[in-house]
């Protein structure tokens, strides 16, 4: 009874989990020109928006450029880190933790190495080593805050069934 109303909760989950793992590959597999346009456009918006009306400088702009990327770089994987945690240790309940996280740094590890590594593969794209270890840390923070979380409780659930029987009896 409990994983049939637990079934939509983690198919849900592995939705939102596909939606950030494509959104990530979609930017990444573009063409370097690709990609710098559509950071352009987006990215002269919210400096607009940063700056008002005030004309923006062309050394503003690039330095912008590069914050709103890697800053977006570490919120999105640090997001695949954290619902792509949670996500596993939904889907495996049975497993037990120390299994359910070693498939979910291996899962989460594969991605950020991939989206990145690939790139090599992209005209006007590169494989920036650098760029990976962001995503992977980013992912391995989320990664580590879902499972201390996860740890946690069930450190704090078998203290109190720990106490609850030594009172029982």
């Amino acid at each position: 009874m409990k994983n049939k109303k637990r079934w939509p909760i983690v198919l849900a989950l592995w939705l939102i989990f596909g939606v950030l793992v494509a959104g990530v590959a979609y930017l990444s597999f573009q063409s370097g020109e690709d990609a710098k346009q559509l950071g352009k456009d987006m990215i002269e918006k919210l400096a607009q928006m940063q700056y008002e009306s005030s004309e923006i400088s062309e050394n503003d702009m690039n330095t912008f450029t590069y914050m709103i990327r890697q800053n977006g770089r570490v919120i999105a994987f640090l997001l695949i880190g954290i619902i792509g945690t949670i996500t596993i240790h939904a889907s495996c309940a049975k497993c037990n933790w120390f299994a359910k996280t070693c498939i979910t740094a291996f899962i989460l590890v594969a991605i950020a190495y991939l989206t990145e590594k690939l790139k090599i593969y992209i005209p006007t794209r590169h494989y920036s080593y650098e760029e990976m270890m962001i995503s992977m840390a980013a992912a391995a923070a989320g990664f580590i805050f879902v499972s201390v979380i996860t740890l946690t409780v069930k450190l704090v659930k078998g203290f109190f069934r720990l106490m609850t029987a030594s009172h029982a009896s």
